[in-house]
């Protein structure tokens, strides 16, 4: 059947088709570099690169191109605040971000072009937009004439009458249509700026995706990924002015993730959208002292990426246990092994198991890239591999089950080793958990006593009241 994608366009899943054979031409937003970044920005980078990994997995060459945006009224404003030079921010921004990435095992780009250093493929391309009549200068800027393309709305299936105040659509009185959006910024006092046909002043946010596009891949991509929330007007802003220069489709297959949602207990995955201009952002440096990077990265894998996810601290202490039995399994089986050395694969008996297994996996991931089947698969092959090695299976069936698990734990970007010389953080989650229990018992105050026990077992912890004290041990 091959690899099936749902498409934003046209809301149904489709084979994956590419404009070369063997290659993906591969496109997906990056950040906005003015603050840390928080579980939200995690969510698409993992999705995005779960995803190349399984199209390399299954042959395909990808190039795979993420872009920062370092240059926008956000940067310009958070930098004003702090009273430091902008390009300082955004630098240190990116830094703080690519160094959480590699934390959570996201690969890097094959290109990572920053806006800054494409402002003359945005002027061209604007320039290319004025001269086919489907921009026009006014005012404070310049503006794609929306009336010019036919098909917009094609993406978002929004009826654009009118302009949506909502999503970052520029008002302005010069505007020859309210839907209009900024191609190019007139500079204002004290800010950034580049020289340009229309004077100095500086690109739009939604005309750089297309000049990065259009430079790397000619305008034409065979999946374009983001946020549910580029959506509009942000993709379809970059449809429509790529497409109205190029005279190309620009993607074949646009793929976008669900929000990370947050609530407190009870809440569910229709909570508040996580986002830093809400003020309610929970930042992965913080997310990292709960549970290790690895970890938060299996929680997001567990709903399919199109969901919306909800997030919750004990959500990662849970997702902790779940890790450390993966690694407690390949540890366990590479103790066997080390007993037998010199054994070879022997493709039978616990490999055929690992085999449908791997079946499974590929079954899950063919069908729009679905991690948790996925994961569900590489939880029963941990079983399998774990009742192989209690069972004293032959060395041969159980390399050769290891050797089909490790190939699935990498598509996954899940290590295959424990963090070296870092502590388990959900460790002193756990420790802080039971200290409260141990005060709650001092004082007899038994009911929230039990209800830390119960909810601490219900996320595989288990513990046990010797003497006056506590331990705990995950189950």
């Amino acid at each position: 059947m091959g690899i099936r994608v749902y498409s934003t366009e046209t809301r149904e899943k489709e084979g994956l088709a590419t404009r070369e054979p063997g290659r993906v031409a591969m496109y997906v937003c990056g950040p906005t570099v003015y603050a840390s970044s928080h579980i939200g920005h995690a969510r698409p980078a993992v999705v995005f690169d779960s995803i190349r990994r399984y199209l390399e997995y299954s042959g395909l060459a990808v190039l795979f191109i993420s872009n920062i945006t370092d240059i926008d009224d956000k940067i310009i404003n958070r930098a004003a605040e702090l009273g430091i030079a902008w390009t300082a921010l955004a630098r240190g921004c990116q830094d703080e971000y690519e160094q959480d990435m590699a934390a959570l095992g996201v690969a890097s780009p094959v290109i990572r072009p920053r806006a800054t250093e494409h402002i003359g493929d945005m002027i061209r391309l604007i320039a290319g937009l004025v001269a086919k009549g489907n921009a026009y200068a006014a005012g404070k800027g310049v503006w794609f004439d929306v009336s010019t393309f036919a098909d917009y709305g094609r993406l978002s299936g929004r009826n654009c009458d009118a302009a949506d105040t909502e999503h970052r659509v520029e008002q302005d009185a010069e505007k020859r249509n309210p839907r209009d959006f900024a191609l190019w910024k007139a500079a204002k006092p004290g800010e950034p700026s580049w020289d340009s046909p229309w004077g100095a002043g500086r690109p739009g946010w939604h005309i750089e995706c297309s000049a990065m596009s259009g430079k790397y891949c000619d305008f034409q991509l065979d999946i374009h990924g983001g946020g549910a929330d580029l959506v509009f007007p942000h993709h379809e802003n970059e449809l429509a002015q790529s497409e109205a220069f190029s005279g190309r489709r620009l993607v074949r297959h646009w793929l976008h993730n669900g929000f990370v949602t947050i609530g407190g207990p009870g809440a569910d995955a229709d909570g508040e959208k996580m986002g830093k201009s809400k003020g309610n952002a929970f930042w992965l440096r913080d997310a990292f002292r709960i549970a290790s990077p690895a970890a938060l990265r299996l929680w997001l894998l567990g709903t399919h990426y199109r969901m919306p996810i909800l997030y919750r601290p004990e959500f990662l202490v849970q997702s902790e246990t779940a890790l450390g039995r993966i690694h407690n399994c390949l540890e366990e089986s590479a103790l066997a092994l080390a007993k037998a050395p010199g054994a070879k694969p022997e493709p039978v008996g616990l490999a055929e198991e690992l085999t449908r297994a791997e079946g499974r996996f590929r079954e899950a991931m063919d069908d729009d890239f679905n991690t948790p089947q996925a994961l569900a698969a590489v939880y029963d092959g941990v079983n399998r591999i774990n009742a192989g090695v209690a069972g004293n299976a032959p060395p041969g069936q159980l390399l050769a089950a290891r050797n089909l698990l490790l190939p699935l734990l990498g598509v996954l970007g899940i290590p295959l080793e424990r963090p070296a010389g870092r502590a388990d953080a959900s460790a002193a989650y756990i420790d802080l958990l039971l200290a409260l229990r141990t005060e709650a018992r001092e004082r007899k105050d038994f009911r929230l006593s039990d209800r830390i026990r119960d909810g601490l077992k219900e996320l595989g912890v288990e513990i046990k009241d010797r003497g006056g004290a506590s331990t705990w041990s995950r189950q």
